[in-house]
């Protein structure tokens, strides 16, 4: 028998018994941790069970209507301003269209230069285009020019030229086109960078006269033919020729054939540079300086057609409406202000031009027809200009008139001129209640099925029904004429009533708001 089992038997014993011991603690202390749960669990149940409990007592407390409460405001005496926000863009008040002519010794009416970009500012004297070399110089006028002029003519168009000569250089206004005028003109090209045009104008005879002398294209026949009556060698279309009797039928011989209403040369010798305005080499705009809005043309393009746009005069803000918004503005009173916000004219006051409807087409396009008819005829001076500046007066910028339905205004501002395109915003004055009148919140007027209104005033825990008359309401406030010495600024009114009989209209029975 072998002597070492006993020993391993004892040596082993104490080491399992640790083992065993340490699962027992193990075991008890998961039971501890359960108890311990189960024990919080169970008092949060019977707290949230008790919490819940309610005594009939407290469940008809909460089942009762609240205590009766007012919700309450102060009576203005501020005036109460209805106000209509819009926002336009500045553009000038008139709009001229320039439409290039064929220059006279030339073939073709082609756009060769276009020195004046949009934005540009314009004054008398400059050139808004070239045309076939020739330039287009403008001038201040009423009216578009509607013949050549040469040395001799007279009438409304040879006075509109001197009064547009006469600031530049100090041309008398008698309307006879006398030797400062031809010199004035001379002056005009020279500054411009051109040679002036020479010559006796439009000319009867078939070949006689220089380049510049010569009949423009539709103002006279070709060599062999007589120029038209009205034309050039006429005073002011009346078919009289100046300087002459009238009844002079041949110019001569020589191949000089032309019969009838032909002008005598006021004087013989050799042309003078200055003697000639051709009519496609002008054009005339009512007010200047003027402001380039739009190039439309390009180089090398056929110059019968509109070339650019020109706003000139005054200054005016246009402004998109809608239906009910043209219709308040058509109903402004005359003592409404208009004030203009951000932009360039901010702080300053204007008034309103005109209207522009879709369903009437009255004021806006008779206003844009002007721009455009009037000092947009004042083209270079070919046959149909009138149209063409009456179609880009109607149309250029910003979109005027009412085309596609749309409701447009035109405010005139005060002040000085703004730069063309910019945003302008704009505050018109509809409605402003009366001095004397009162502002009350719109919930605080009861009016009843009859139509009287009155507003409940509280004081010391009484309250009073007092009438009064809306005058308008406006953003949450209503305006209100006192018909009761009762109400005045600073007094109390109610608004809401809650947990009274009265929840449903006032004292007297009254109910519902006002606007």
């Amino acid at each position: 028998m072998s002597l070492e089992d006993p020993v391993e038997t004892q040596v082993g014993r104490p080491s399992a018994g640790r083992a065993t011991d340490a699962r027992r603690r193990s075991r008890r202390g998961l039971v501890v941790a359960a108890v311990v749960l189960v024990l919080f669990g169970s008092s949060g149940s019977v707290w949230w069970i008790a919490s819940q409990a309610r005594t009939p007592e407290q469940r008809a407390a909460d089942a009762a209507a609240p205590a009766p409460s007012q919700i309450t405001a102060k009576v203005s005496d501020q005036q109460l301003v209805e106000r209509m926000e819009l926002t336009g863009k500045v553009e000038t008040a008139s709009r001229t269209t320039i439409t290039g002519g064929r220059p006279q010794g030339t073939d073709r009416a082609v756009v060769t230069a276009l020195p004046a970009a949009a934005g540009k500012s314009l004054k008398a004297g400059a050139v808004v285009a070239e045309v076939s070399g020739r330039p287009v110089l403008l001038l201040p006028g009423r009216f578009p020019a509607y013949r050549d002029l040469k040395a001799g003519d007279k009438g409304p168009d040879v006075q509109q030229l001197q009064r547009a000569l006469q600031p530049l250089y100090g041309t008398a206004v008698n309307g006879t086109y006398g030797p400062a005028t031809v010199e004035a003109v001379r002056k005009l090209y020279v500054a411009a960078g051109y040679e002036a045009p020479a010559g006796q104008g439009q000319s009867t005879t078939g070949g006689g006269g220089s380049a510049a002398g010569t009949a423009r294209t539709g103002g006279a026949a070709a060599a062999g033919g007589t120029a038209p009556r009205g034309g050039a060698e006429t005073d002011g279309g009346t078919g009289t020729a100046p300087g002459g009797d009238g009844g002079n039928g041949t110019q001569g011989s020589g191949g000089s054939g032309g019969t009838g209403g032909a002008s005598t040369p006021p004087a013989a010798g050799p042309a003078k540079p200055g003697e000639v305005l051709p009519a496609a080499e002008v054009a005339y705009v009512g007010t200047l300086p003027a402001t380039v809005v739009q190039v439309t043309a390009a180089v090398g393009d056929a110059a019968d057609k509109p070339l650019l746009v020109l706003g000139s005069g005054g200054r005016q803000v246009r402004a998109v409406l809608s239906a009910d918004q043209r219709t308040r503005l058509r109903d402004l009173p005359a003592d409404a202000v208009i004030r203009f916000g951000t932009g360039p004219y901010e702080g300053r006051e204007g008034t309103l031009g005109s209207l522009d409807s879709p369903s009437d087409g009255k004021n806006g396009d008779q206003q844009g027809g002007k721009s455009g008819g009037q000092d947009g005829a004042a083209t270079a001076g070919t046959a149909g200009a009138g149209p063409a500046g009456t179609a880009a007066g109607n149309g250029g910028g910003n979109g005027s008139g009412a085309e596609g339905g749309r409701h447009e205004a035109l405010f005139v501002p005060t002040g000085a001129e703004a730069e063309e395109g910019s945003t302008q915003q704009i505050a018109v004055e509809l409605r402003r209640s009366p001095k004397g009148s009162l502002t009350v919140p719109v919930s605080a007027v009861w009016t009843d099925l009859g139509g009287s209104s009155t507003v409940t005033v509280t004081e010391g825990g009484k309250e009073r029904n007092i009438p009064v008359e809306v005058l308008f309401t406006h953003e949450g406030l209503s305006a209100v004429h006192a018909l009761d010495e009762n109400l005045a600024a600073g007094r109390t009114v109610v608004l809401v009533r809650r947990g009274s009989p009265a929840d449903s209209g006032s004292e007297d029975g009254s109910g519902g708001t006002d606007g």
